[in-house]
């Protein structure tokens, strides 16, 4: 999403990864129809040996750049929100040693370079595990988009390992795991929407609004370094001169709160970025913003049938979804 680790060292590997046969758009909406679960993040079906659970995307609603910090990375505070758009985890344990990861596009790595892959290999080490555990993922979040797809998938396989192999593993010893794979993955482990600071390893629970989206994916990779080598804003802001209203209660309120410090960096890479912008506006969006370092940009909406109208105004631009809060 981010100039954090995993955007660094995680996106930059997988939302690299050839972007052929995202979900067709009908395919998607089609998993969207079983919203009728609100929080999807809980679902879990399970059969003798395998577990299929959601792993969902999410939007940053802010993101503020503080500071560069020695080690290359940067500072943030951020306003995150999990969505509705989710891939689906196919987790079976095995007898052997292995860890196996398989999507049903052929767009992720293999081995370490494999968010997941790495996850599970640091909980086994971790905990001295001999069990292995074959992950196939029905991929519907688009590589390459900021909506964290690689770090939410590390955090819904580590969640579920946890419970796999009855593992006496705390919430903040998970969260220290987590942040190792990318800084991203405290956030998905949290579940709900939150405030990020630091390079996303700070968590601070927040209450938002159920919110619709229009997401609007152009189909272009952009390199999270890339993005922020373009930086031109002066990095001298502390965490605290980052505050949020405690009036955080509709669509209109998150509106006036959303600001993405990378956007005038991705404009110059990606023009196509503001173009989706400014269409999601005539299509009726409350506000537009792009999702973490991009290239998706979202529509916040009121309610289902404003975003679903607006939907229709911008299949033209890219792969097209409606989501969510969850």
């Amino acid at each position: 999403m981010h100039g954090m680790q995993d955007m660094q060292d995680i996106q930059d590997i997988q939302e690299t990864q050839d972007t052929q046969g995202i979900q067709d758009i009908q395919d998607i909406k089609d998993m969207q129809d079983m919203r009728s679960t609100k929080d999807r993040t809980d679902r879990t079906e399970k059969t003798d040996r395998t577990e299929k659970i959601y792993s969902p995307a999410k939007v940053n609603l802010l993101l503020k750049v503080l500071s560069r910090r020695p080690d290359g990375y940067h500072n943030l505070v951020s306003l995150v929100d999990l969505i509705s758009l989710a891939d689906t985890l196919s987790i079976e344990e095995l007898d052997d040693d292995s860890i196996l990861v398989e999507d049903d596009k052929g767009v992720l790595p293999k081995g370490p370079a494999n968010t997941m892959y790495k996850a599970a290999m640091l909980l086994k080490e971790a905990y001295a595990v001999k069990k292995g555990v074959h992950v196939f993922v029905e991929k519907n979040i688009p590589i390459g988009a900021g909506l964290g797809g690689p770090s939410s998938n590390a955090a819904t396989l580590l969640k579920a390992l946890v419970r796999l192999w009855s593992l006496p593993v705390g919430p903040q010893e998970l969260m220290n795991i987590g942040v190792r794979v990318g800084a991203d993955v405290p956030l998905f482990l949290h579940g709900k929407s939150c405030i990020m600071r630091g390079i996303g390893e700070q968590i601070e629970p927040i209450q938002l609004p159920e919110l619709w989206y229009v997401i609007v994916y152009p189909g272009i990779v952009l390199h999270t370094r890339d993005v922020y080598e373009g930086l031109k804003i002066p990095l001298t802001l502390a965490q605290n001169d980052i505050t949020f209203s405690a009036q955080l209660s509709t669509a209109f309120d998150i509106a006036r709160t959303m600001e993405n410090d990378l956007e005038e960096a991705a404009f110059s890479l990606c023009p196509q970025i503001q173009t989706v912008k400014e269409r999601l506006r005539e299509a009726g969006a409350i506000g537009s913003l792009m999702s973490g370092s991009g290239s998706s940009v979202f529509g916040v909406f009121q309610n289902e049938a404003s975003a679903e109208l607006a939907s229709g105004k911008v299949r033209d631009l890219g792969n097209v979804f409606t989501a969510h809060s969850v």
